[in-house]
């Protein structure tokens, strides 16, 4: 429904009307949940597992997915995400929502694009699903520290971070990758 929009050349003014909400404020991140998620938003510094799918204007196939993969590997907000509308969108979502957003060059892959992949100016639309996140941000602090001010660190805290620590080995270890499942399990 949005993609034939799309195909057809609608400007972004009329993609607006279709009942999307405008996350950026400047209309260069729209978004349309398909599916509602469950439990609180996603948090600036989480880790996220999601499915997603990318599609150029005029075009019925993806031009990046990862939808093929039985689980997809965690990225960390503010570093493994290069899209910034993707990453202003992800922080809206709870787990198990599903999502369109349409992009305005600004937020994806500016005027220059990718070529031959993503042309010059592109406006693009991402499906995502929302499967699962990890809030990492205190266990992101926690190491950033000596091992002196972690000697330091509140016991609640700590096992907070051990906690966190403990789910990311779990999920890669569902994912059978176990060495880097054993990484996370011998931090903890």
């Amino acid at each position: 429904m949005l993609r034939q929009g799309l195909r057809q050349g609608c400007p972004p003014r009329l993609v607006q009307a279709r009942r999307l909400r405008d996350l950026s404020g400047d209309g260069g991140v729209l978004k349309e949940v398909l599916r509602p998620g469950a439990g609180e938003p996603v948090p600036p510094d989480a880790s996220v597992a999601v499915k997603y799918s990318g599609y150029l204007e005029y075009a019925d196939e993806p031009f990046c997915t990862n939808c093929y993969r039985k689980l997809p590997r965690l990225m960390k907000l503010g570093k493994d995400i290069t899209l910034g509308g993707l990453e202003i969108g992800l922080l809206t979502m709870k787990k198990g929502e599903l999502a369109r957003f349409v992009f305005t060059p600004d937020y994806a892959y500016g005027k220059l694009g990718c070529p031959p992949l993503i042309p010059l100016n592109a406006m693009v639309l991402f499906e995502v699903e929302l499967l699962d996140f990890l809030d990492s941000a205190e266990s992101d602090r926690f190491f950033a520290l000596t091992a002196e001010q972690q000697g330091m660190f509140p016991l609640q805290k700590v096992l907070k971070v051990a906690d966190t620590e403990r789910e990311f080995g779990n999920y890669l270890y569902r994912q059978q990758h176990f060495l880097d499942a054993k990484d996370r399990y011998k931090r903890v």
